[in-house]
Parts: structure tokens; sequence; C-alpha cells
């Protein structure tokens, strides 16, 4: 999301990279390298994974072991609760998009780099 707000394309490259490695559950360098510096990204992911992670605990999403994060995570977890998992993988990064749209609207959390 940020590799399509942002004008610069320092930004633009290592946000749409470091974007993908985080859907394969690798999030440093989208943390470090985008999100910290922008500041509304790293709000708009806490929010989104927060509400992502309320669904799944809510729906008792068990894991068999610890494993793989982000959307290869399925391969961790009880086949009855893949479902549910992968809606909250998608509640996650529909909140946190949205949330990251809206906070970039906002001046105050909005930096100029």
């Amino acid at each position: 999301m940020t590799s399509l707000l942002n004008n610069d394309s320092n930004i633009k490259t290592v946000a749409t990279s470091s974007g993908i490695s985080a859907l394969l559950g690798i999030t440093e360098p989208a943390m470090f390298g985008v999100n910290l510096k922008l500041k509304y990204p790293f709000y708009g992911a806490m929010i989104g994974s927060a509400i992502g992670a309320a669904y799944v605990t809510l729906t008792n999403v068990l894991n068999v072991s610890p494993g793989a994060a982000g959307i290869l995570g399925f391969v961790s977890i009880k086949s009855t609760d893949i479902l549910n998992y992968m809606i909250g993988i998608s509640i996650s990064l529909v909140v946190g998009a949205c949330a990251t749209l809206i906070l970039s609207k906002n001046k105050k959390y909005n930096s100029n780099l």
C-alpha cells in the first residue's frame, strides 16, 4: 500500500520488495525499511494484525507445531482450522491496507521524507 501512496521512487522500490517478503512471513525489511520511517504504515499494520489476530483467537485456530508465518503459515495449522486462518489473514490484509490509507491522509502521521 505504501508503494501506491508515496511518490519517492526509492521508497516505492523498497516497499514493493519488502512487501512481498512480508507476505511470506519475513517482516523485518518492511518494518525497518519503510514502516518505521513513514510511521503511518507501521500503525496501519499494527491495527490490521490486531484485528486479524482477534478473529483467529476468537475462532480458536490452533497450530500443530511452531512454523512459518504469513500466508505460508497454513502448513502448521490444524487441518480443520485452515479456513479460519486464511480468513484471519485476509482480514489483516484488508484492514491493514484500509488503515494505512486512512492514516496516510492524516497530516499528524504522514511524515515528509
